[in-house]
C-alpha cells in the first residue's frame, strides 16, 4: 500500500495558520480595548514576518527582496486593520 505524500512545507503553513488564527482570535477577544488590539495587530505582523523569513530560509530561497516584501506586507496589513478599527 502506498503512503500518501503531503506537501513538504505543510507544517510551515500550519504554523502560519496558527499565528494568524491566534491574532484574529485575540483581536476579537479584546474588541473593547483599542490599545490591546493594536498590540495584537503588531504582534501578529511581527509573527507573520518572522514566519516568512524562517520559511524561506528553511526552503533555501531567502533573499533580501523577500525579507522586505514580508515587512512591507505586514506593515501595510497593520495599517489597513488599524484604519478600520478607527485609530
Amino acid at each position: 500500500m502506498k503512503k500518501k505524500r503531503r506537501m513538504p512545507e505543510f507544517d510551515h503553513y500550519i504554523a502560519l495558520a496558527s499565528i494568524l488564527g491566534a491574532g484574529l482570535s485575540l483581536f476579537l477577544y479584546y474588541r473593547y480595548s483599542r490599545e490591546t488590539q493594536a498590540y495584537v495587530i503588531f504582534t501578529t505582523a511581527i509573527g507573520y514576518t518572522v514566519w516568512g523569513v524562517l520559511h524561506h530560509k528553511l526552503i533555501h530561497y531567502l533573499t533580501i527582496e523577500i525579507i522586505f516584501e514580508y515587512i512591507l506586507v505586514a506593515a501595510l496589513g497593520s495599517l489597513v486593520v488599524l484604519s478600520f478599527v478607527g485609530y
